[in-house]
């Protein structure tokens, strides 16, 4: 008779009992030719056979393993394994594994026995579902499913890559370090049982050590082993180390187990759960509970979320999202748009059809987007025109949840999804495959205008862009801040003056219109106000990571958060909330597990943080820090991964070029088989001008996926810069093939990349710039425009290609020709930012100041980012004799980004010292210094004679200093310019020398630069 301890009874019976099943269940588990499944020392002696290897005795599976990889290849010996271990029939006691309510399975297996058990069984007490080293923690209920944790890989799973060599275990180190990070949290509360591990099983030693390395120099939790041969000594030493051994088979334990839990009824709580179901879903509970409960984990059912709660109206005025109390009670103030979006609603509603459609409600950051969705959404909930779902914060999209929606509701179902880009692939899929079956869904997408048009699944639907405010919406903006107190400055004003306040702003996101106009700051003022405010230094810190994440989207989970701050978790809650309330939201994405993420309450504010409140130094360490902090098995996790790696303003953030490389290998470690971290390593170390490891990253890349056409658009980048800075010619003409042949290859992929003919065009006259003969040049600048012809019969967006075009005509000095380029490049895509900047840089070029007005005037109302495009909008404004405040006017919204870049600094700088504002642009040049940023000398801005365009501002003024290499200036009007030097040709500087000079800026501030007698 097995004793089965009391305490291990008690934890099986209360289903919070953790399982690890190593080699020795193979006892239990029969292949097709109902041979045992070997355990590792068998299949490393199989292996040996199969592939003729001398062991010599040594029947180490990973050593054996790195052998045939080296001497046969990876795909031979994971198809041997495969072989070996498919095909599984499970002994019917292990049957009894499918009778207990397990917190989580953990597994140093290849093989799917565990999966075919529960396959098998006619009623399990939970579903299992498989998790590998490589994949993400999928969202589950415990109540109802149990994760299957694949420590070294499965051999079921799409894409293998198990754990078996000797190379895997360091490639693959920081995956597994991920996997027992959750492992530890799993044995933080619950007790684990090993079954199928012998004493002398590697495995065994390896996981021992590694979860008592997770929990030193404290104990590891109690557990149990189930092992018939463990000789007393290694008994005692294992229970020494909280383990405790129960000397028998696991049949025998399986069968006194059976007997002593055979009264166990395993209590779901169902009860309970129904409490939190709405009421008009009880029915469909009672007969479907996982699929209910899976349901509303994802979704909010609109008609049982909480309209009568408190509206949060201080902090939506302030940034934060709303919530159902305040678009139920109509505390928000209407856009235009609302009505006719509503009207398609109801259309869809009262309509006989069976295909499904999609809405897309696209906007600017701030434009109020997901207000919009969840204003919709309550209407037609109490319209009762249909059920809607509302896509939780954080949750996935499951097509059996859009499946399971639709099938318990008798009306049309509406599924609301606000930051719809990254979901849209699965809900192209989703209605693809309705539209054949016949299904009718309503799904309603929000997004931000550019995050949609740069995403790559193309998801056509009805298109509804949110305009800037009208003069209606002003009206009912400020009945809302007038409705709340929430006026401010503008309380004592007539409604005239009110109505110009706001417009002042109007062109602005409406978040930055509401503040800046209500508080009479800029906006990036009030955000850095708040954050000078926070208390203590920790708090700071603290809202900086949560900004650092939420600057992108991403949500960072509490516990990660904590982990970068060092700091106990409950204590980081303690000591940081009242410095940090209303700054950092905390939200649950899964209340069944407990996991919290953190945000600030809008992405804009985020970016104004972390740009402008972080010091470089500290904002470098954070980065470093949160990447090194990942779990990749974590969704959120993962998602700040992608975001972090593929944000090139992100990377180059980083203070130097160990830094960036530093990134990038913590990145590669991270996630060793992705291509695409390689392949932006890659553009990063491009940006670097470090050719040659560029092409050594990309290479790497395409070795683990070839057929990504992207990959190889990079590599012919990489190549082609090559060929353009090599000095041998033989070299370079190579290197010139290669490129060609890259992008060649990407269009064989696909032939209307758009990207991959703009690479041929600027390859081939590149190699014209650098071509030896006149005759070769004229081959290749002929080249370059035959590709764009060529690209220009096929391709969808054709912008980029009539901007080669004009780049063809710039260097052959034709620029009527270029310009007229530039304008079939805006014609053929009117939403084109970078055509439409360089068509109005080209008309400054040429001082056709009132086209870039004109050209420019859509980016400036609906892109404040795109702080070049204001550059150039701003200058054309001076030289058309407008007043410097209204150029000052136009660069002062787009400083979160335009502080980055010298050439906006020293322009707006010096616009404002031009007005005289001469503090305010002191501390715009300061910006150069607290960002330490390059370049500080170099001259970016030479302010023309506004009586003489074609000639340079020049003013008198008075040698004040004169010390070695620099003399200083005292001019009327004006605070003292530096002047670089000493001498300037035979002109000597001297004290008291009158001279009139030239006003030049650099982001550093104003100089006076050639000088001469007055």
């Amino acid at each position: 008779m097995v004793d089965i301890p009391l305490g291990l009874r008690q934890v099986l019976e209360s289903g919070e009992c953790t399982l690890f099943v190593g080699a020795g269940i193979g006892h239990y588990l029969r292949d097709s030719n109902n041979n045992k499944i070997p355990d590792g020392k068998n299949l490393a002696l199989d292996l040996a056979e199969e592939f003729n290897i001398q062991t010599g005795g040594n029947n180490d599976l990973a050593k054996v393993s790195q052998i045939v990889e080296i001497r046969k290849g990876r795909t031979e010996l994971e198809t041997y394994i495969k072989s070996r271990l498919s095909n599984i029939t499970p002994d019917e006691c292990l049957q009894w594994l499918t009778s207990i309510k397990w917190r989580a399975i953990y597994t140093t297996n290849y093989d799917s026995g565990i999966e075919v058990v529960y396959s098998c069984s006619s009623n399990p007490k939970q579903e299992c579902f498989p998790i590998t080293a490589s994949s993400e923690i999928k969202q589950y209920d415990p109540r109802f499913e149990v994760p299957l944790y694949y420590l070294h890989g499965s051999i079921s799973s799409v894409n293998p890559n198990i754990i078996i060599t000797a190379d895997d275990y360091v490639k693959y180190n920081e995956r597994r370090r991920m996997m027992f990070e959750q492992l530890k949290l799993d044995l933080a509360t619950s007790t684990i049982l090993y079954i199928g591990y012998s004493n002398n099983d590697p495995n065994w030693n390896t996981v021992l050590n590694e979860i008592s390395r997770e929990y030193y120099p404290n104990k590891i939790p109690n557990s149990y082993r189930i092992d018939p041969y463990t000789d007393e000594l290694e008994e005692e030493i294992l229970h020494s180390k909280n383990v405790e051994t129960i000397k028998c088979n696991f049949e025998e334990f399986a069968n006194e187990a059976t007997e002593v839990l055979k009264e166990l009824k395993l209590d779901y709580n169902l009860d309970s759960i129904k409490k939190a179901v709405p009421a008009d879903l009880h029915d469909i509970f009672d007969n479907n509970p996982a699929a209910v409960t899976r349901l509303l984990a994802s979704w909010s059912y609109v008609s049982s979320v909480p309209f009568n709660g408190t509206p949060n109206i201080y902090n939506f005025l302030r940034g934060d999202k709303p919530n159902w109390s305040l678009v139920a009670k109509n505390e928000h103030f209407e856009r235009d748009i609302e009505d006719e979006i509503y009207e398609y609603l109801l259309d869809y509603a009262t309509i006989n059809t069976n295909k499904p459609a999609v809405d897309i409600i696209l906007g600017p950051a701030g434009y109020e987007t997901t207000t919009i969705l969840m204003t919709l959404a309550t209407r037609l909930v109490k319209d009762g025109a249909g059920s809607v779902f509302f896509l939780k914060i954080g949750r996935e999209i499951k097509e059996g949840d859009i499946e399971f929606a639709i099938s318990i509701s008798e009306e049309k179902t509406f599924f609301f999804v606000d930051n719809a880009a990254e979901y849209a692939h699965i809900i192209n899929s989703i209605r693809h495959k309705y539209r054949e079956q016949g299904k009718a869904a309503m799904f309603v997408l929000g997004e931000r205008t550019n995050e949609w048009n740069q995403m790559g699944t193309r998801l056509n639907g009805r298109i509804f862009p949110i305009e800037p405010l009208s003069d209606a919406e002003i009206n009912r903006l400020l009945d809302c801040l007038e409705k709340h107190r929430e006026l401010n400055r503008l309380e004592n004003l007539e409604k005239e003056l009110q109505i110009a306040a706001i417009k002042k702003n109007y062109n602005r996101e409406l978040l930055v219109a509401i503040r800046e106009a209500t508080e009479g700051e800029s906006f990036d003022a009030i955000i850095e106000d708040e954050f000078r405010g926070i208390a203590d230094d920790f708090s700071k810190e603290l809202y900086l990571a949560v900004c650092c994440f939420h600057q992108h989207g991403a949500l960072v989970r509490d516990s990660l958060l904590a982990k970068l701050m060092d700091i106990n978790l409950i204590k980081m809650y303690d000591k940081s909330k009242a410095p940090t309330s209303g700054l950092i939201v905390y939200e649950c994405i899964d209340k069944y597990k407990g996991l919290y993420v953190a945000r600030a309450r809008h992405r804009t504010i985020a970016s104004i943080v972390w740009e402008r409140c972080g010091m470089n130094g500290n904002k470098d360490f954070i980065i470093q820090k949160a990447l090194n902090f990942l779990n990749l098995n974590y969704k959120v996790d993962k998602d700040a991964f992608e975001y972090f790696i593929r944000s090139d303003r992100f990377v180059d953030s980083l203070k130097n070029f160990e830094s960036k490389v530093k990134f990038f290998e913590t990145a590669c470690n991270k996630d060793p088989d992705s291509p695409y971290v390689r392949q932006h390593y890659a553009r990063m170390l491009l940006r670097e001008n470090n050719t040659n490891l560029a092409l050594d990253q990309i290479n790497d890349a395409i070795d683990l996926n070839e057929n990504a056409r992207v990959l190889h658009h990079t590599k012919g980048q990489i190549l082609a810069s090559m060929a353009f800075n090599i000095e041998s010619e033989d070299v370079a003409r190579k290197r010139l093939l290669q490129s060609e042949k890259c992008y060649r290859r990407a269009l064989s992929m696909y032939k209307k990349d758009e990207y991959s003919y703009q690479g041929l065009a600027q390859l081939y006259l590149g190699w014209a710039k650098r071509a030896s003969s006149e005759d070769e040049e004229i081959e290749y600048i002929n080249k370059s425009e035959e590709i764009i012809n060529e690209g220009l019969k096929v391709v969808k967006n054709r912008d980029s290609l009539w901007i080669e075009s004009s780049n063809v005509q710039k260097y052959l000095g034709n620029q009527p020709t270029s310009i007229k380029h530039l304008e079939k490049a805006v014609s053929d895509s009117p939403n084109s930012i970078i055509a439409r900047y360089l068509i109005g840089r080209a008309y400054n070029h040429h001082s056709y100041y009132e086209k870039t007005l004109e050209i420019l005037k859509p980016i400036i109302k609906n892109h404040p980012n795109e702080y070049r495009c204001h550059i150039e909008y701003a200058i054309a404004l001076m030289y058309l004799g407008r007043p410097y405040k209204d150029s000052i006017a136009i660069l002062s919204q787009s400083t979160l980004y335009g502080y980055s870049d010298s050439r906006f600094i020293a322009t707006y700088g010096g616009l404002l010292l031009l007005d005289k504002q001469f503090t305010e642009a002191e501390k715009v040049f300061t910006e150069s210094l607290k960002r330490e940023l390059p370049d500080l000398y170099t001259i970016y801005f030479r302010p023309k004679d506004p009586e003489n365009k074609n000639k340079p501002l020049r003013i008198e003024g008075k040698v004040k200093r004169v010390r070695a290499g620099y003399s200083i200036i005292d001019a009327p009007n004006y605070p003292e310019f530096l002047c670089p030097a000493s001498k300037f040709g035979n002109l000597v500087m001297e004290e008291d020398m009158k001279i009139n000079f030239e006003i030049a800026f650099r982001s550093k501030g104003a100089i006076a630069d050639n000088p001469s007698v007055a």
